[in-house]
C-alpha cells in the first residue's frame, strides 16, 4: 500500500468557512470584493428577518464568474489592477467566499453584464462535495437582473445582525476613500432589486487637524498621520498599516500612551500578510525594516508635532448657545455649592488720608505738626466726608478737593475705605495748609476661593463631525456635542431654548455617569432610541 498524505474533510470545512467569522466581516469582504470589480456604489440592505444582500453596478461576464467559482485562484493576485479603473485590488485568492456559511445558512448569486446572466445558490451542503475535488451547484431559474451588476443575498442568519455594527466597521474600510466608489446601507422588511429608498451613504471619517504626509524609503512608504483636534474613540486611534488597498492592522508603534490623539494610514505594498483573511502581518525581515522606519518617523516628526499643535483641540469661536450654557452651568456650580476660602499668602497695601489736627491754643498748633510729622501717630481728627457736588459749588471746585498723590490716591477727609488685615505701620506728613497726609500699611491675606465639590463643573465645546457617530461625550470634564447628529439637529430646529434644554440634559448625563456609572447602558439606549425615533420621524415627514 503507498504511502499517501491526505486532507480530512473536516480540516478544508475549517478552512474554506472560518476566515471572516461575523456577519460584518463578512459584508466588508463583500464590500471589497464588489470595489475589485470595478464596481462604483454598493448598496448593503439588512432585512428584519436577519437576511443581508450585498449589491453592486459591476456584474461578472462568463469569465468573471468562472474566476469567482474557483475558490484560491490567485488571478486577483495575478491581476492586481482592476481592468477598468486601474485600482489597486484588495483580494488575493477568493478564500472567503464561503464564509458567510459560518453565519447564513445559505447564499444566492445573480449577476449580470452585457448579454451574460447566471443565478446560482450556495449551501453548506457543497462543503461535503468539495473536498473531493468539484461541487455542483444548483442554477436557478429566475429572471435577468434588470442592470450590469452582482445581487448576493444572504438567508437564514444564524446569529443576530446588527446594522448599526455593520454601519460601524464598513466606515473603517479603506477603499472608501477611493474615487467613485460609494457605500449605502438600508434596512427593509422585503427585498427589493437595487431599491435606494430609505438608504444612508456610510462615509469615512473625515477627523479635523493636523496632516502630516508621509513619503519614506524612496516611495515605498506612504500615507498620512493625523493629529487630532478633538480626542479620539478607541476605534479612531491607531495608525492603520495598509497592504493595497486593505487595512491589514493598526499601530502605533509602541508609542501607545503618546499617541492617542493620533489616526492616518501608511501604506506598504512589500509587506507580507497572512494567506487566507490579510488580517496580520508577516513579521520577517522586510516587516522589521518597515517598523523601524516608521518608528524613527514617529520621534522625529509625529511625536514634536503633538506639543506643537496640543492647543488645537478648541478653533472655532464657540456660537451664543454655547456661552449661555456655560454661564447657566456656572451659576448652577455657584448656587449649588458651598464657597470655601484659603489663604494662599499675603500682600502689602497702602492706604493714604488727608487729615487736620485738633484746634489748639496759640502757636501750639503749628508746632504739634511739625513735631508729629514724619513715622508717629498723632491725635488728629479726621474731617467728616464733604457733600456731593451742588449746584452752589462747581465741578472743578468739587474736584479740586480730591487730589491724587504720585504714589495713588489720597483720599479727602476721612473717606479712606477699610482695608480688612492688620496694620502694621502708619506714617503722618504734614503739609503747608495745616492738614496731614496719613498713610497706613495694611498687611493683607490674599484668599483663594476653592468649591467643596471641584467636579461638578462641566464646558460644552461643540463639534461638527457627520462620519462620527457619537452625538456626544465626556472627557476631563469637557463634553462634546456633535453638532451633524440627526439629535442635535432636529433639537436646533425646535430654536435655542429647546436646544439649550437638549444640551444641559447631555451634561445631566455625564455628571450621572460619573456618579452612577452602572447606569450607562441605560442612558446608552435612550439616546439610541431617541435618535432612531427621530430618524423615522424625518423618513416619515420626507415621504409626505
Amino acid at each position: 500500500m503507498p504511502t499517501e498524505l491526505k486532507v480530512h474533510p473536516s480540516f478544508f470545512k475549517e478552512f474554506a468557512t472560518k476566515t471572516w467569522v461575523s456577519p460584518t466581516e463578512i459584508v466588508k469582504e463583500l464590500v471589497e470584493n464588489a470595489f475589485d470589480e470595478d464596481a462604483t456604489r454598493v448598496l448593503v440592505t439588512v432585512l428584519n428577518n436577519g437576511s443581508i444582500a450585498v449589491e453592486d453596478d459591476a456584474g461578472m461576464d462568463q469569465n468573471g464568474m468562472e474566476k469567482f467559482l474557483l475558490l484560491g485562484s490567485p488571478h486577483k493576485k495575478v491581476e492586481s489592477i482592476s481592468p477598468k479603473l486601474k485600482r489597486i485590488r484588495t483580494g488575493r485568492y477568493g478564500t472567503g467566499r464561503l464564509s458567510f456559511l459560518t453565519s447564513f445558512e445559505s447564499m444566492k448569486i445573480r449577476t449580470k453584464r452585457g448579454n451574460f446572466a447566471k443565478a446560482i445558490v450556495i449551501d453548506a451542503d457543497v462543503l461535503d462535495k468539495l473536498y473531493t475535488g468539484n461541487a455542483k451547484l444548483d442554477e436557478l431559474k429566475e429572471p435577468a437582473l434588470k442592470r450590469d451588476g452582482t445581487e448576493l443575498v444572504m438567508t437564514g442568519a444564524k446569529i443576530a445582525v446588527d446594522m448599526f455594527r455593520i454601519m460601524k466597521e464598513i466606515r473603517k474600510l479603506a477603499v472608501l476613500r477611493q474615487p467613485m466608489f460609494e457605500v449605502y446601507i438600508k434596512t427593509a422588511d422585503k427585498f427589493k432589486e437595487w431599491n435606494f429608498d430609505g438608504a444612508q451613504v456610510i462615509r469615512a471619517p473625515d477627523i479635523q487637524g493636523h496632516r502630516i504626509p508621509v513619503n519614506l524609503d524612496g516611495g515605498r512608504i506612504t500615507g498620512e498621520i493625523i493629529i487630532a483636534r478633538r480626542p479620539l474613540s478607541d476605534e479612531e486611534r491607531g495608525i492603520a498599516v495598509m497592504v493595497g488597498n486593505h487595512i491589514v492592522t493598526h499601530s502605533n508603534f509602541g508609542f501607545d500612551t503618546k499617541l492617542n490623539r493620533v489616526t492616518g494610514f501608511v501604506r506598504c505594498d512589500t509587506l507580507t500578510t497572512r494567506f487566507a483573511d490579510k488580517s496580520a502581518i508577516i513579521e520577517d525581515e522586510e516587516y522589521a525594516k518597515f517598523n523601524q522606519l516608521m518608528k524613527t518617523f514617529v520621534i522625529d516628526t509625529v511625536i514634536p508635532g503633538l506639543t506643537e499643535y496640543e492647543d488645537v483641540l478648541i478653533t472655532r469661536e464657540e456660537s451664543k448657545i454655547y456661552r449661555e450654557i456655560d454661564k447657566v452651568l456656572g451659576q448652577a456650580m455657584v448656587e449649588t455649592l458651598e464657597l470655601e476660602e484659603e489663604v494662599q499668602g499675603y500682600e502689602m497695601v497702602e492706604v493714604k488720608e488727608r487729615v487736620r489736627t485738633r484746634k489748639e491754643e496759640g502757636g501750639k498748633h503749628e508746632h504739634r505738626a511739625h513735631a508729629h510729622a514724619s513715622r508717629q501717630v498723632a491725635d488728629y481728627e479726621e474731617i467728616k466726608p464733604l457733600p456731593p457736588a451742588s449746584s452752589g459749588i462747581s465741578k472743578a471746585d468739587h474736584a479740586r478737593q480730591h487730589t491724587v498723590s504720585e504714589s495713588g490716591i489720597i483720599y479727602e477727609e476721612g473717606t479712606a475705605p477699610e482695608i480688612a488685615g492688620e496694620v502694621v505701620e502708619t506714617v503722618d506728613e504734614a503739609q503747608a495748609d495745616g492738614t496731614v497726609i496719613r498713610t497706613r500699611t495694611v498687611r493683607k491675606p490674599i484668599l483663594k476661593k476653592t468649591f467643596a465639590l471641584k467636579r461638578i463643573g462641566y464646558k460644552v465645546i461643540p463639534y461638527e463631525d457627520e462620519t462620527d457617530s457619537r452625538y456626544s461625550f465626556t472627557t476631563d470634564n469637557i463634553v462634546f456635542v456633535n453638532k451633524a447628529n440627526p439629535t442635535y439637529k432636529a433639537e436646533a430646529a425646535r430654536g435655542d431654548e429647546f436646544l439649550m434644554r437638549h444640551v444641559i440634559s447631555i451634561v445631566a448625563e455625564a455628571v450621572a455617569q460619573e456618579k452612577h456609572p452602572e447606569g450607562k447602558e441605560a442612558l446608552e439606549l435612550q439616546n439610541r432610541l431617541v435618535s432612531e425615533a427621530i430618524r423615522i420621524h424625518d423618513t416619515n415627514v420626507l415621504k409626505r
